[in-house]
Formats: structure tokens, C-alpha cells, sequence
């Protein structure tokens, strides 16, 4: 069902207090279309009339029979000291404006006046009516996406619970000195991981969201904070950035602790976070370069590091780094990205209540470190 917005019902209504003020008009109305048909007359909807009570009656001010003359042009019909004015625009009738006196007839340069009223509220509605047609087709784009991500996400279940299963079955027959255990454990944790995140995906959320919103929607919405074990997740780390390192040439190298003490966190948002730090590393740091992740304790915090002799990031960049979809200089490299993982990374750990610094160095290399809370 067409509408008319605010906006052009608020001009509509300046248009007709003009014609009153400066015409003489005493009464006034304003009308758009809907499902106009060769040879049937348009349904007209509402939308400005004055004065509220007692505005020019329409089958008096126009009929069928005025149909054809209107249609010709946009002459209008001027009829007992009414004038009926088509809106056209694009060889298109969007409305119609009406307009009325009892004293006196209409002299030509008022016609012309009204015909210019006329002109104005005819590209309004066109635009209205874009805007509209806009606003709807996102709407539907928005649906279309939402259903597709739905799909998407119902078809990844099913192989992804497969690769846990066999994976469980894979880790029975393995005993526990073997090597190749820690890989299956890896696997396991990670599908587990994914796993976690498809049913964060599963939350409903508006269709249409600011761009704010949009961001928050991508993270947990309610973060519980606990005591999460550090050891665990930094161990799980080193195991599939290790195996990454060896496909690329790169060392991976790295300095835990013995006996980490707990820190304030939640645990799959921590593993993203430094997931995304321990990746971008990888993916920046050429062949024969290193990878390292630390840990330091100190009396109230934990800092976790990820150092790297990649490509380095330069200074102008660093006040930007951690904005979503910014690459800065990168962005004009053969090192393909989304400019998403440090910002992500950025919002997981603020949400931990802790902090990530970064220092670098172009053609050296960048050292990340986060900061959480211990709790012993």
C-alpha cells in the first residue's frame, strides 16, 4: 500500500498555506496515486488538505469524465474557479493538486504559479516514492541475506559435527603418548569453538540495525566474565599456530609460564581475540621470519604477547588500527584482508575488562600485548 512519508506531507501542507497566503485560495488539497491503469481511474490517496473541514470535494472538483483531459498534459482543468493540477513527472502522474476560490477567477500568471507549486510537489513525490522503493528493496536484500546466512549456517552443522565425531573416534585408537594426540585434542577444541560460535550466530537480531548496532551484533551480546585457565587456552594456540608456521616457512616460537595463574576473561572470546592477534602475525611475517607468544605475570595483571618480524605497520596508521574495515597502508598490498580481526580482537578483550597495546616498527616487525585481570 503506497504512503506518504513525513517529509512530503509536511511539504505538501507548506505548499497549500502557500497558496492560501499568497493566492487567495480558500481551499486546497493534495492527492498521490496508486495503480493508475489506462482507461481506469487512479485510486487517490490523501495527502495534505485545507482547511481540515470543508476542503474541495472531490467528485465535484474531479470525475472520470476529467480523466482524459488531465491525462493529456499537465494543463490541468480549470472548472468553476477550481483548478485541478496533475503531478507529472517523467510522463508519469504520481497525484494530483487541487485548488480553489469562490471570489474571482484565476488570472494566467497564477495559474502559472500554481503550475509550479505543482511542478515542486511532483518531484517530491518522485523522490518519495524512490526512497521508498529503496527503503524496500534493502528490506528485502536484508531478508534475503538473513536467510541465506541461515541456510548456510543449518548446512555447516551437519559436516562440522562429522569432523567432531570422527575426530572422537580417531582420538580412542591413538593412545596417549603418541605425538599425534595433541593434534585430534586440537581438533576437537576447535570444533567445539566453532561450534560455540554457530550458536552465538543462531541470536535473533533486528533485520534492519544501525551501523553501531551491526558491530555489537557480531560479539557476544552478554559477556559472563570468570576465572578462565590461561594455560589451556594458550597451549591451543601454540598448537595450530605451530602447525600454520611449518606450512609457511615461518618459525613459531613461544615462552609460557609454568603454573599461570587465572585470569578475568571469558574463555572462547580470549581465544578469538589472540587467535586473530597470532594470525595476523603469520599472515605478516615473511618466510624465515619468527612468531612469538609469550606471557608475564605481574602482581594484579597478565600481559599475553605476540610478537613478529612481519612487514611492520606505520605510524600514521597506529591512531586507526583497531576501527573495523580500516587496512591502512595494507589495503594497497598483495596481503588480502577484511580489516576486521584486530578490531574484534579489540572489542573481545575491552569487554574482558582489559586493554591491548600495540608497538611497531615498519620493516622490523609488531609486538601486541594484552592485558587482562589475575585473580590469584
Amino acid at each position: 500500500m503506497l504512503s506518504a512519508s513525513p517529509d512530503l506531507i509536511a511539504l505538501a501542507r507548506s505548499q497549500i498555506i502557500l497558496l492560501t497566503q499568497s493566492l487567495g485560495a480558500v481551499a486546497s488539497a493534495m492527492y498521490i496515486t496508486e495503480n493508475v491503469a489506462d482507461g481506469m481511474p487512479p485510486h487517490l490517496i490523501e495527502v495534505a488538505v485545507f482547511p481540515e473541514e470543508g476542503a474541495i470535494a472531490l467528485p465535484e472538483a474531479f470525475s472520470t469524465d476529467a480523466l482524459p483531459i488531465l491525462s493529456m498534459g499537465a494543463g490541468g482543468l480549470v472548472r468553476q474557479r477550481r483548478f485541478v493540477l496533475p503531478l507529472i513527472y517523467e510522463e508519469a502522474i504520481l497525484g494530483f493538486l487541487m485548488t480553489g476560490r469562490d471570489d474571482r477567477d484565476w488570472l494566467d500568471y497564477e495559474q502559472s504559479q500554481i503550475q509550479q507549486i505543482a511542478n515542486t510537489l511532483a518531484i517530491a513525490c518522485a523522490l518519495d516514492r524512490r526512497n521508498q522503493w529503496l527503503a524496500a528493496n534493502q528490506q528485502r536484500s536484508y531478508e534475503e541475506q538473513n536467510n541465506f546466512l541461515a541456510s548456510l549456517l543449518h548446512q555447516l552443522r551437519n559436516p562440522l559435527t562429522a569432523i567432531r565425531t570422527f575426530a572422537q573416534l580417531l582420538s580412542r585408537r591413538i593412545v596417549a603418548e603418541d605425538p599425534n594426540q595433541k593434534f585430534v585434542t586440537g581438533i576437537l577444541r576447535e570444533t567445539k569453538h566453532i561450534q560455540d560460535l554457530l550458536s552465538e550466530a543462531d541470536r535473533p537480531t533486528p533485520l534492519l540495525l544501525s551501523e553501531a548496532e551491526q558491530e555489537k551484533a557480531l560479539l557476544p551480546a552478554a559477556m559472563e566474565l570468570t576465572e578462565i585457565d590461561l594455560s589451556e587456552i594458550l597451549d591451543a594456540i601454540t598448537n595450530f599456530a605451530s602447525a600454520i608456521a611449518q606450512e609457511r616457512n615461518i618459525q613459531f616460537l613461544s615462552n609460557i609460564p609454568l603454573n599461570l595463574p587465572k585470569a578475568i576473561g571469558h574463555e572462547s572470546a580470549l581465544r578469538e581475540a589472540l587467535g586473530n592477534l597470532v594470525e595476523n602475525a603469520l599472515k605478516y611475517t615473511p618466510e624465515r621470519g619468527y612468531v612469538f607468544l609469550g606471557a608475564d605475570v605481574k602482581p594484579d595483571t597478565v600481559y599475553i604477547y605476540v610478537q613478529d618480524t612481519g612487514v611492520g605497520i606505520p605510524e600514521a596508521d597506529l591512531p586507526r588500527l583497531f576501527e573495523r574495515n580500516f587496512r591502512g597502508r595494507q589495503a594497497d598490498g598483495d596481503i588480502s584482508g577484511t580489516g576486521l580481526g584486530l578490531a574484534i580482537a579489540n572489542e573481545l578483550v575491552q569487554k574482558m575488562e582489559g586493554s591491548i597495546h600495540v608497538i611497531s616498527q615498519v620493516g622490523k616487525g609488531s609486538t601486541f600485548a594484552v592485558t587482562l585481570k589475575r585473580t590469584g
